[in-house]
């Protein structure tokens, strides 16, 4: 009852009594230089450590969402650190990032100041960084994470592109803009304002704009520039064929390719890892995590959750709720059981 109840406790500080608040502004020191990072800490004594990750949001590391996530663990006793990772914060999709990601975490760990208990930390990662997430805890030594939990995450990235790119019944084209945003250029070449149309809808999307500034952006454009946007935006097919293969263009494509792809590296994650999906995404398909769950579920402890409650890993409220939320419940509870506590 006590495990069902710390789930519940989150599931309630974060859908119901929410504290958007942001967390204490601080830095972190990495081989580059400094990046900053929000730190959340409980009014009681501290039972560990969880570095909580933000997705591809316009807002970056400072997501309201992320802040609501973080307030409700520490509400429960966590330390929770955020931190700034460049190419997640930038929307950017490239490699790099999984050496960012892992450096982070390590120099979190390390940190004397922003780790002063010396918890292992644990990890909690939305979308986009739940890949990579993921693909830098494969890379590190199995001692440094002590729990792990991704929502709505990918494993097989190639598929989960040609999902985004074709999924009609998603009505939300963010991520469809942020594919053309990180691949475009590979195909079509530099087109300045194409890439301003592109960054104007993903900025109208994210921000959440009253008064859109794409219609206006658009009606300067020239026509062979803003047919192709509208082409890319409402043609399915084109669209796909064009980005997948803009895809395959990428310089050192076959790199790429493998070290994004968490299918392949999933067996060398060792930690406990909670995965939580919503049922009926349409961004990232719960496939994704059903495929992950069974790739690691002979090396490690795992516990899947593909949920009703959930699209692309925000929580719907309605009555369903009281129906399925038990589970959800014991989903979070199965990650805090293994923060590391010391």
């Amino acid at each position: 009852m006590v495990s069902f109840l710390a789930g519940l406790r989150f599931i309630i500080y974060s859908s119901l009594l929410k504290n958007s608040s942001k967390g204490e502004e601080g830095e972190l020191l990495l081989s580059s230089g400094k990046t900053p990072v929000l730190l959340y800490t409980p009014s009681q004594k501290e039972k560990g450590l969880i570095i909580s990750l933000c997705g591809f949001s316009m807002s970056g590391y400072e997501d309201t969402r992320i802040a609501v996530l973080n307030n409700a663990f520490a509400k429960l006793g966590y330390r929770v650190i955020t931190p700034k990772i460049p190419t997640i914060d930038a929307l950017l999709i490239h490699p790099t990032g999984i050496d960012e990601m892992k450096e982070v975490i390590l120099h979190i760990e390390a940190d004397e100041l922003l780790n002063p208990h010396k918890f292992r930390p644990a990890v909690f990662a939305p979308s986009f960084s739940a890949g990579i997430a993921s693909l830098a805890i494969a890379d590190m030594p199995e001692k440094n994470v002590s729990s792990l939990c991704l929502i709505g995450g990918f494993c097989d990235f190639e598929k989960t592109i040609q999902f985004a790119l074709t999924n009609e019944k998603n009505e939300d084209d963010y991520g469809m803009h942020i594919l053309m945003k990180n691949f475009l250029k590979y195909e079509v070449g530099n087109n300045t304002r194409l890439d301003e149309l592109v960054q104007t809808a993903l900025e109208d999307n994210g921000l959440k704009r009253q008064v859109p500034l794409l219609p206006a952006l658009l009606a300067q454009t020239n026509e062979e520039t803003r047919d192709l946007y509208n082409k890319l935006r409402y043609d399915t097919g084109f669209r796909s064929e064009i980005i997948m293969r803009a895809w395959t263009k990428i310089p050192d494509f076959v790199i790429w390719k493998n070290r994004l792809d968490l299918s392949k590296h999933a067996n060398k994650i060792k930690c406990p890892v909670c995965i939580i999906h919503g049922k009926e995404d349409n961004v990232i398909p719960s496939s994704e995590s059903v495929l992950l769950h069974s790739l690691i579920k002979d090396n490690t402890r795992t516990h899947l959750e593909v949920s009703n409650l959930l699209d692309h890993g925000d929580l719907k409220v309605g009555f369903k709720i009281f129906s399925e939320i038990a589970h959800l419940a014991k989903a979070f509870h199965y990650f805090m059981k293994y923060i590391d506590k010391k």
